[in-house]
């Protein structure tokens, strides 16, 4: 029988076909099961994407309900939790982020510009493997590497990349003026907060400029607006 998420267990569920298909397409060894609603409309194309995993298929109304807790979700997966710790490399570090739709978003958005290393830092942060997060990712979570950090400090005692720290600060520099170097880590705190003062000297602190027409960008913006601005040597050409 399937229970409700628990952040503290090492199982999460991947609601809705889309993140369900990336999960069997990118992490189909952590799969425990696969269930479909049974007025789920099977097509060739759906029992092709089953097909490395037909074996832990199954159909079970009640537990889609259970977990689900919509009435449009006809397919989830269970899937193993994992964690990846990983070397000096580009990568996102978010200090603090407190909502599960931020989270997933940022997610898709870093592994569109290529970038697929994620720190998620302080105890207490949204949950990576909540189905919100996994849902608002729309799958992309099972593309990522990721690492958790309780503080700062164990976080910067294994990562000694260059920093650019997203805050305001009397020594912050446009973003679009700075020589990103390589390999460099994007920093951003939460999405209330920001990072906090003592930082700044943890690397370069950089601010994105906009129009005084609105107080600030919310973190989901910020996050895109530094992965182009940094990955656009890429997809640019410049």
């Amino acid at each position: 029988m399937l229970r409700s998420y628990d952040k503290a267990g090492d199982i999460s569920y991947s609601l809705g076909a889309f993140p369900t298909v990336e999960l069997i397409k990118r992490r189909p060894e952590d799969i425990e099961s696969v269930i479909l609603r049974s007025d789920l409309r099977m097509t060739e194309e759906i029992e092709s994407i089953l097909a490395p995993v037909r074996d832990k298929v199954r159909v079970d109304d009640k537990s889609v309900a259970r977990v689900a807790k919509k009435g449009n979700v006809y397919m989830l997966g269970v899937f193993r939790k994992r964690f990846a710790r990983f070397g000096a490399c580009d990568h996102v570090a978010l200090m603090h982020p407190s909502d599960a739709g931020n989270l997933g978003t940022i997610m898709r958005t870093m592994l569109g510009f290529g970038i697929k290393r994620l720190a998620v830092v302080g105890e207490g942060s949204a949950d990576v493997y909540d189905p919100k997060t996994v849902r608002a990712s729309m799958g992309a979570v099972f593309a990522l590497d990721i690492c958790l950090y309780p503080d700062w400090s164990a976080y910067a005692a294994e990562h000694n990349e260059s920093k650019l720290l997203f805050m305001l600060d009397e020594r912050s520099v446009t973003l679009s003026s700075v020589t990103v170097p390589e390999p460099h880590a994007l920093v951003f705190g939460n999405e209330g907060s920001g990072l906090p003062p003592e930082l700044a000297d943890e690397g370069t602190p950089v601010i994105i400029r906009h129009s005084r027409d609105i107080d600030s960008l919310n973190l989901p913006q910020a996050v895109a607006i530094g992965l182009y601005e940094t990955t656009k040597h890429i997809f640019c050409g410049d």
